[in-house]
């Protein structure tokens, strides 16, 4: 019997699938993948212009209140650090675009969650109280005790962000270094010592 996590997975990827034949898709999808990032280059040279629909884009479904709150929302749990983050991936035009035309309840399901975001303050607050809510929100997947009004606004923003942000270019192949068509002669074993505790 497939999960609730299965189920969601799936959705997902048909969500995905219907944005593909959407007007625009093909110009949205292409800038996406495409997107450069400033990881790519070495200090001190110019990255490439960031993809004019990317850099003036205009949210599709979101309110630009909405659309904002969740960009940030999205790069506080993918932050930008050695390698690229939600930022550089683009997830919240992303999760935008796949909304755009999408089903009556999923729409449904994303604007109530923007409304628990901000019902629990996240639009009004600043960089630092924004991020001291997600880490209340977060909270009750850490402890089985803990409950937030917002939690399953969490949830379901950190499960498309993830999507969106490993089936970018940025999250692929510049964080997980992704090489395609190819395969390991070895698998060393994890060197992590925190790994190995059951």
């Amino acid at each position: 019997m497939p999960t609730r996590r299965d189920l969601l997975d799936g959705a997902l990827r048909a969500a995905a699938l219907r944005a593909a034949v959407l007007p625009g898709a093909a110009e949205f999808f292409s800038a996406w993948l495409q997107a450069a990032d400033d990881h790519q280059h070495p200090p001190g040279s110019t990255a490439p212009p960031e993809p004019p629909l990317l850099r003036d884009y205009q949210p599709k479904f979101f309110e630009p209140e909405d659309f904002a709150a969740l960009q940030a929302f999205t790069e506080i749990l993918i932050p930008t650090d050695d390698t690229p983050g939600a930022r550089e991936a683009h997830c919240a035009h992303f999760i935008d675009f796949l909304l755009h035309e999408n089903t009556p309840a999923m729409q449904k399901q994303w604007r109530d969650a923007m409304a628990a975001l901000k019902g629990a303050g996240f639009h009004s607050a600043d960089a630092q109280g924004r991020a001291a809510l997600v880490e209340a929100m977060s909270r009750p997947e850490r402890d089985r005790s803990a409950t937030h009004p917002a939690y399953s606004a969490y949830r379901l923003i950190k499960q498309q962000n993830a999507f969106a942000f490993y089936t970018s270019r940025a999250g692929m192949i510049e964080a997980l270094d992704y090489k395609g068509n190819s395969y390991n002669t070895s698998f060393p074993a994890c060197n992590h010592p925190e790994h190995h505790v059951v």
